[in-house]
């Protein structure tokens, strides 16, 4: 500015309006928050976003890339808990007991086909899982 380059005032016009400048931005940033707080961001982004677009938009690939199937499988497998199946028989192995182990563990492995199948967006029993 032409006011700025006066001399003995021009230094001075210049640090006043760059303070002015950082004064108006903390002033608005205070509003800002202020405003914020006053409204609820949840119920506006739900009447003014369109999320399915957003979503529509989102690599699916790339997220289950980043899940650890082998370890959620783990956790599965290992929430059935065959060593307490096992611990609460009459303690002699017999049929029946062998048939619930089976039975447990065709269970835990349709609940981690079906997971698998759903995060990479298969309907249940599609061929080729």
């Amino acid at each position: 500015m032409l006011w700025e380059r006066l001399p003995l005032v021009g230094g001075w016009l210049r640090a006043t309006r760059v303070e002015a400048a950082r004064a108006g931005v903390a002033t608005l940033t205070r509003i800002t928050e202020l405003v914020l707080d006053q409204i609820d961001l949840t119920a506006l982004v739900r009447e003014r976003v369109d999320i399915d677009a957003i979503v529509a938009e989102v690599d699916i690939d790339a997220i289950i890339a980043r899940i650890d199937l082998i370890g959620l499988a783990d956790q599965i497998i290992d929430g059935v808990d065959l060593p307490a199946i096992i611990r609460e028989s009459t303690g002699t192995v017999t049929a029946e007991v062998m048939t619930d182990v089976r039975t447990q563990t065709a269970r835990a492995d349709d609940v981690v086909a079906g997971f698998v199948d759903r995060m990479l967006g298969r309907q249940p029993g599609t061929p080729g899982r």
